[in-house]
């Protein structure tokens, strides 16, 4: 009898063995009642880490202070590269620009072009893009059952790459936007949906975005100059005319949400705010510098921490691998970023065996004159910088130097402040010429990177370090080109 038991016992306990194992194989099935998680990606162009929430003067914008409010914000959040295109793609595939092959800005359609010219029979199809073997987020949601969208402007190479259900060329009317994000709603019916919700501002031309909507023009004297730029009257013209652009852009997001509260939509969607790149001005946006790479960035949603501000570093890379793991969709092995769902959730204060960030610039445009190649790394004080090819000259690309087309004093005002603020002229000038192979800069004291520290024997440390860093980033990433000229163009395969 007592040998019986034995028996019972042992079999007993072999099927509670096999119950826990197949519990911890299967996953448990979603109540029927769930909603599936939509995404929504706010992307304003040509923004720099300028928010009231991020501590801006003389700026108002109420609607991203209210979402950072109900999510987090984070303080450490760069882009990949300073230029749109190459920008987007790398939010597309989580990679670096030396790694997907979309190293500069490219010709692309117009989101009112035919469907035709988003096939492979565009007559816009640029000869940089990312590369045919690598997945991308609209092309993964898509085959996934998610219906997708995208406003404003294409910028992603080649189009076929990154397909949406829907276009709207909607540029900086909020009214407008949120009747386009409602359309929308109602055109993805019962999928769930991903839109990619472009905005312009605060892209040149700022005069236009203000003529457009002067009540959103704060007061020129109220506002904070940055250190690199001089402060004169006619600076200060066109930064308010930036940070009103800002506020407009803040002002989109609001009605964009707006749109998703009054479908009831709040609860299942996850909102990620931020910008393609730093903010229009010479030493920032087509450039390594702190200001070119520097973005604001925000998110909400369900199971993410509310009112919380972040010092992560974070990258543009990580907003794919991210959402896909938020949607349960297997994360592809060309992905280079990393998931923030544990930071987002509260369960991580960092990304995983994460200490620095890294960036990099290959050229603006096509022009031979605007490619100035450079990389940098950053350990959230000390950020490095080198110009692989420091001694090439360098022309800044048309938007950054141009009044007539786009509007943009700030270059003219640079230079007529040359003996008023001989510092900030210098620094222009040597983005032209004379910029050093290495340069280091402490941000924590030196906002402006005013400074540069290479080659200062207080800091050789840290300079080893980080140079250090950057060189076997450039390894692990397969980034084997000095002159961009030498990065391989779209392939078909690996």
């Amino acid at each position: 009898m007592k040998n019986r038991y034995s028996i019972y016992i042992a079999f007993a306990l072999v099927l509670a063995a096999l119950s826990c194992k197949d519990a911890k194989t299967t996953p448990p099935e979603k109540p029927e009642d769930e909603k599936p998680l939509n995404v929504v990606l706010i992307l304003t162009d040509d923004q720099g880490g300028h928010l009231e929430a991020m501590g801006t003067k003389g700026i108002h914008t109420p609607f991203t202070t209210d979402l950072a409010k109900d999510g987090m914000l984070f303080t450490n959040a760069f882009a990949s590269v300073p230029s749109c295109s190459p920008s987007r793609s790398s939010i597309m595939t989580g990679m670096f620009p030396h790694a997907n092959g979309h190293w500069r800005n490219t010709i692309t359609p117009r989101l009112v072009d035919g469907d035709k010219e988003f096939t492979r029979e565009s007559s816009t199809i640029d000869k940089v893009g990312i590369h045919e073997y690598i997945s991308t987020l609209p092309e993964l949601l898509k085959e996934n059952g998610y219906f997708t969208a995208i406003t404003q402007k294409f910028h992603m190479s080649p189009p076929w790459k990154f397909p949406y259900d829907a276009r709207n060329e909607i540029q900086n009317n909020p009214k407008e936007f949120k009747k386009v994000i409602s359309d929308f709603i109602v055109e993805a019916g019962n999928k769930p949906f991903f839109f990619q919700a472009n905005v312009a501002p605060p892209h040149r031309n700022l005069d236009k975005h203000m003529k457009d909507f002067p009540e959103f023009l704060p007061n020129k004297d109220s506002i904070e100059v940055p250190a690199y730029l001089p402060d004169t009257p006619k600076m200060r013209d066109d930064l308010a005319k930036y940070y009103g652009s800002v506020q407009l852009a803040d002002a989109c997001a609001g009605q964009i949400i707006a749109a998703l509260r009054e479908n009831d939509l709040l609860e299942n969607t996850l909102i990620i705010f931020t910008g393609d790149q730093g903010e229009p001005y010479h030493r920032a946006k087509a450039s390594a510098y702190y200001a070119g790479l520097h973005v604001p960035y925000i998110v909400s949603g369900p199971g993410v921490t509310k009112d919380k501000v972040s010092e992560a570093l974070i990258s543009h890379i990580d907003i794919m691998p991210t959402i896909l793991d938020y949607v349960d969709i297997a994360i592809p092995e060309t992905v280079q970023g990393k998931s923030l769902r544990p930071i987002f959730s509260g369960k991580a204060e960092k990304v995983a065996e994460r200490d620095y960030i890294f960036g990099e610039h290959n050229s603006h445009g096509p022009p031979r004159v605007e490619h100035y190649p450079s990389r940098i790394v950053f350990d959230g004080r000390f950020y490095y910088i080198q110009n692989l090819m420091h001694e090439k000259s360098y022309e800044l690309p048309a938007d950054l130097r141009v009044e007539e087309a786009w509007a943009n004093r700030s270059y003219q005002a640079t230079l007529e402040a040359k003996d008023s603020h001989p510092l900030q002229y210098r620094l222009l000038k040597q983005l032209e010429s004379g910029r050093p192979f290495e340069e280091l800069y402490d941000m924590d004291n030196d906002s402006g990177q005013l400074t540069n520290l290479a080659g200062d024997q207080a800091y050789a440390e840290k300079q080893s370090e980080l140079k250090k860093a950057l060189e076997n980033w450039r390894v692990e990433t397969g980034d084997l080109a000095d002159d961009p000229l030498e990065i391989k163009t779209r392939q078909t395969e690996k």
